[in-house]
């Protein structure tokens, strides 16, 4: 066992000189910084990182991430691990596809969405099936925004394997995936009208500022993101995400995540869903 591996199986923490220099590589590298997330979260993560790399050691991981860009690059996306899939919690989705249907029924042109945090990009499309299901025409569409490189690659391929879909109802998945066989096992590819209303592009929720065209998207998916951020950088990307609503624009959080500085500018819609409009109109929902 090496020493790295020890100390993963007791209890002791990383060095800090080595975790700072760590956080110091993520942040010039690939322009990440980690200090507003959850301590903990980033500490486990980045120790799984090392574990998987073979160092023998904390300092051996360190010195090796300083030159090697595909060691970088795998620890941010342990760091920013994704979970997700299609149509993922069936009930909230059901919810927001009657919202955006009830606000496509009342604005005369596109409507325009962020998914913010999308992954590999399973949320992006299936907003983007639930915008074409409610005849909504095509336009600005969805933006999907990660901080990962190799996470907006795997969204832009568009190529998924079977088990991104339990959730996703029959009639989607025969309307809007086609079946390819993938690495020798069954997978499904994103009908290229649907890919054609995504666009991906590289963001940091953590900055200080929203993706192209703030203030105009009628519907803001930021699920399970905001739980790994600290206090202080949750109130900083919330605040963030409402600016970019337009008048009576949709929020969508995560199960475990909720607004409550936010009274003044949301109202509830469903509380189970994690859905809220943006105070100032809106088509009823």
């Amino acid at each position: 066992m090496t020493d790295l591996a020890r100390s993963s199986a007791s209890t002791d923490r990383l060095p800090q000189a080595h975790l700072a220099e760590i956080l110091s590589v993520v942040r010039a590298r690939l322009g990440l910084d980690l200090t507003g997330y959850r301590p903990g979260t980033v500490e486990r993560r980045i120790r799984t990182a090392m574990i998987a790399s073979g160092a023998p050691s904390s300092a051996a991981y360190v010195e090796r991430l300083r030159t090697d860009r595909h060691l970088a690059r795998d620890l941010l996306a342990r760091v920013t691990v994704k979970v997700s899939r299609f149509y993922r919690d069936a009930p909230a989705v059901e919810r927001v596809r009657e919202a955006l249907a009830a606000r496509a029924a009342a604005t005369p042109g596109p409507l325009a969405v962020w998914s913010a945090g999308c992954g590999r990009g399973e949320e992006p499309y299936t907003l983007a099936m639930l915008l074409d299901d409610a005849g909504a025409p095509a336009g600005p569409d969805v933006v999907a925004t990660d901080v990962a490189p190799d996470a907006l690659a795997a969204a832009e391929a568009a190529t998924y394997p079977a088990d991104a879909l339990p959730e996703l109802p029959r009639p989607f998945r025969d309307r809007y995936l086609t079946p390819v066989l993938g690495a020798g096992r069954a997978a499904y590819r994103v009908h290229p009208a649907i890919r054609a209303r995504v666009r991906t592009l590289r963001h940091d929720l953590s900055a200080a500022r929203a993706p192209p065209d703030p203030g105009r998207f009628d519907l803001v998916a930021c699920r399970n993101t905001l739980i790994y951020f600290q206090p202080a950088l949750q109130r900083r990307a919330l605040e963030l995400l409402l600016d970019a609503l337009a008048p009576g624009g949709l929020l969508w959080l995560g199960p475990a995540e909720w607004p409550a500085l936010a009274r003044d500018r949301l109202e509830v819609l469903d509380r189970r869903a994690r859905l809220f409009r943006a105070v100032g109109g809106g088509a009823d929902a």
